[in-house]
């Protein structure tokens, strides 16, 4: 069928199934399709709506550069025919966007911009489906900033309020198995997987009920994680490769990885050396590609982010340089009151650095030995040799020896980790040197608490550099 000759009805129904279906690029293709259609025919509501699939499609494609981009041209275009409720939509996705990119600040200034803006939406239902979205919205950015899972809930529960208010019950069900499926994910933060796998079953139902196969396999994933935290392997592996082709259909690589790098994870565990080789790959080739995806769209939004706050400072130049005036008046006062302050005090540290250049000495070959083999540890830690787990056992002979004998069952991936964690590496840096996402890491960290029954409130790095 030619685009001139869609109907606005058939363009709203192909729009509506964009949203269950698991092949995003098909998705993409068909979304971007009736743009051009509506766009023929003089058909706003069918150009807003196309948008919004389209920035959903990228989203879930891990295309935060062109969510955004399209974002804003759906902005520009509810602006101009003074449509609240789009308008609000936009913002949401950007918020969404800029969190996946880990502009956090910028990503709650944006949602808290739609919240105020939602106050205009007239229609009951988009307005409660839009408050739904800003606080799930919230409850994610919350969780990337690995904030506290019960900072989180509040947040994905106040939105499970908001979707429950909606009328239409399709749409209802459809954000219902969204949110329950975050709410899940929550849930296995707090160690409560009854919880968990209750939300993460609803989210399944739902989704099979509206024939949404996307939404399927996110309840299948948080059943699986679930599983997997209360070490029942095997029911973990079963739903994790339900999820698993869903997930491979709509390319979503973020989930993927997830997946690959818990089943690399679970194979290590049963010494099955063959799947733990295949998946150990396959996450790590995601990770590389996320990575570098990644890179490239944060230093472009980056320099666009820049680019606005220099227009805006600009606009307020003159305010800026009087600042700067009353600055250095202020710093030349306290730097004339330091030097007198200065030249008192000089005497005084002058009597006391002949003694501590004396104890300095005395502590500087002991450094000079402990250093050497501290660097030499963090190099091949952060290359990620494969003789770092054996120079770290020569030179922490003590704490490899303790852990061992207090917890025999460790795997030699989990020792290698409690290592990285005694030298202090990062959340971060871990994930970089291993080659895993950040959030992977997290789950590891998450399993080695409670494997080392380890008190929440104790930090797992501190607890290791003390063992």
């Amino acid at each position: 069928m030619k685009a001139q000759d869609y109907s606005h009805q058939k363009i709203d129904s192909l729009i509506s199934r964009t949203f269950l279906l698991a092949d995003r690029n098909n998705a993409l293709k068909i979304s971007l399709e009736t743009y051009k259609a509506s766009e023929k025919s003089g058909y706003y509501l069918g150009k807003a709506k196309s948008l919004k699939a389209t920035i959903n499609s990228y989203l879930g494609l891990g295309e935060q550069q062109k969510a955004l981009e399209t974002a804003d041209k759906l902005l520009d275009l509810a602006d101009n025919e003074n449509d609240d409720y789009h308008t609000v939509q936009a913002l949401i996705a950007k918020a969404l966007a800029y969190s996946y990119l880990g502009f956090f600040e910028k990503a709650l200034e944006t949602s808290k911009n739609a919240e105020l803006l939602c106050k205009k939406v007239t229609d009951n239902d988009a307005f409660y489906s839009s408050m739904g979205q800003i606080y799930a919205g919230r409850a994610e950015i919350l969780n990337l900033q690995y904030e506290s899972p019960e900072k989180t809930i509040k947040n994905d529960l106040k939105s499970i309020e908001f979707y429950r208010k909606i009328k239409d019950v399709k749409k209802r069900n459809g954000w219902l198995a969204i949110q329950y499926s975050s709410v899940g994910y929550t849930y296995i933060d707090l160690n409560r997987y009854k919880e968990a796998i209750h939300y993460s079953r609803k989210a399944y139902q739902l989704a099979v009920a509206e024939k949404d196969s996307i939404n399927q396999a996110f309840g299948l994933y948080g059943i699986g994680n679930a599983y997997l935290e209360m070490n029942q392997t095997d029911s973990s592996i079963y739903y994790y490769k339900k999820a698993l082709p869903i997930f491979e259909k709509a390319q979503d690589i973020y989930r993927l990885q997830y997946i690959y790098d818990d089943l690399s994870t679970i194979y290590e565990r049963m010494d099955d050396d063959k799947l733990y080789g295949y998946y150990a790959k396959k996450s790590k080739e995601l990770y590389d590609v996320i990575r570098k995806k990644e890179k490239s769209e944060t230093d472009t939004i980056s320099k666009d982010i820049i680019d606005n706050e220099k227009t805006s400072w600009f606009k307020n130049l003159y305010m800026i340089i009087g600042g700067i005036t009353v600055f250095f008046i202020i710093k030349m006062y306290f730097t004339v009151k330091f030097f007198k302050r200065y030249k008192r005090e000089k005497r005084n540290r002058e009597r006391t650095k002949i003694n501590i250049l004396e104890q300095e000495k005395a502590l500087t070959n002991l450094e000079q030995q402990v250093n050497t083999s501290f660097a030499e540890l963090l190099e091949l830690a952060k290359s990620n040799d494969s003789s770092f787990v054996s120079r770290f056992k020569e030179v922490y002979p003590d704490f490899y020896s303790k852990i061992t004998s207090h917890y025999p069952e460790m795997t030699s991936g989990q020792l290698k980790f409690c290592a990285l964690l005694k030298l202090n590496f990062s959340t971060k840096e871990i994930a970089q040197f291993s080659h895993i996402s950040v959030r992977s890491v997290e789950m590891k960290k998450s399993r080695l608490r409670k494997q080392l029954q380890i008190p929440s409130d104790i930090d797992l790095n501190y607890w290791m550099m003390n063992f």
